[in-house]
């Protein structure tokens, strides 16, 4: 009786023993289980960071309308200053000492181009690499947005490639980091260019169907008058061809160019289109200067301080009475 007593109590101790085991041992692996799930957000947050500073989700991010004026430095003219700028609610565009319109257009445009860019790639990661991609300051070309004197976004932007067939990538860093960001697009042709790329190119910006006269003063004795008269377009007493007429019409209603001249000719006026019409349209008058077959200079009054040296707009505008008779 006694030995077997003895065994029962050995066996008790020996299920106590066992059970505390398991206990401790769900305890051990509950707690590196614990330990490990640390450690897991822990790297984390550390490979987070580490993301935040290497590759960033978008470069710029700005508000557009806070944009009040954009300053461009071209590596293609060695990185001289232009300016697009607001002046009593018009953007301007100066460089040199030279100021002009600018494209109402092209300031949101340039800053919508910028804002939202989303690298795809981290193309280099040091100070070392900047040339290869054209982004150190000597090859490529700084942008800066900025609203008043506090500067929203400021960036290089280096060449672009042919990564894959039929995609572009440009490659970009913002001026105060050394990484070089992989983008999508073509950038520099929007930004590295010349002055005159931002200019305003309106030569007649009207609404052709508002159009109820048009006058063509020439030399000599070949000027006359185009009117509607009801629903016909006349030529003194003569009935022209609305299809001719109509496509007259369609080639300058919205005519742009962007060939420049330098300054305004010293010559006297030899042609002059001006057009009337209703519902209080402004008149727009365009005054040409004609020395030789090649050289034909228009100015606008829709564009004022422009003066635009191109013989294909000027064949456009003035026009010979016969041709819108059919």
């Amino acid at each position: 009786m006694k030995n077997e007593g003895t065994k029962i109590t050995t066996d008790s101790y020996t299920l106590i023993f066992v059970n505390m085991f398991r206990k401790l041992n769900n305890k051990l692996v509950l707690a590196v289980l614990a330990v490990l799930l640390v450690i897991v957000v822990l790297v984390q947050l550390i490979d987070s960071k580490k993301g935040n500073r290497t590759f960033k989700s978008v470069l710029v991010e700005v508000q557009a309308d806070e944009v009040t004026s954009v300053e461009i430095y071209p590596n293609s003219i060695n990185g001289k200053l232009i300016k697009l700028f607001k002046e009593n609610d018009l953007w301007k565009v100066e460089s040199e000492g030279k100021k002009y319109n600018a494209d109402p257009s092209t300031a949101g445009r340039l800053v919508e181009e910028l804002n939202g860019l989303k690298p795809k790639s981290v193309a280099a990661t040091n100070k070392e690499n900047w040339a290869k991609f054209e982004v150190s300051d000597s090859l490529g070309t700084r942008v800066k947005l900025l609203k008043g004197s506090v500067v929203l976004a400021d960036l290089v932007i280096g060449k672009f490639s042919y990564t894959e067939p039929r995609n572009m990538t440009s490659y970009v860093r913002l001026a105060s980091d050394k990484e070089v960001y992989g983008v999508d697009g073509m950038l520099a042709m929007s930004f590295d260019s010349n002055l005159n790329s931002f200019r305003d190119r309106t030569i007649i910006k009207s609404n052709k169907t508002d159009w109820t006269r048009l006058t063509f003063n020439y030399p000599a004795d070949s000027s006359f008058v185009l009117e509607k008269r009801g629903d016909k377009w006349m030529i003194g007493e003569m009935e022209t061809d609305s299809v001719l007429v109509e496509q007259y019409f369609s080639k300058i209603d919205g005519l742009t160019d962007g060939s420049f001249a330098d300054k305004k000719p010293v010559t006297v006026p030899t042609h002059r289109l001006t057009i009337e019409g209703n519902n209080m349209m402004p008149k727009v008058e365009i005054v040409g200067y004609y020395t030789d077959p090649e050289n034909f200079v228009l100015e606008s009054n829709q564009n004022p301080d422009a003066w635009f040296k191109s013989k294909a707009s000027a064949e456009k505008i003035y026009i010979s009475a016969l041709s819108l008779i059919n």
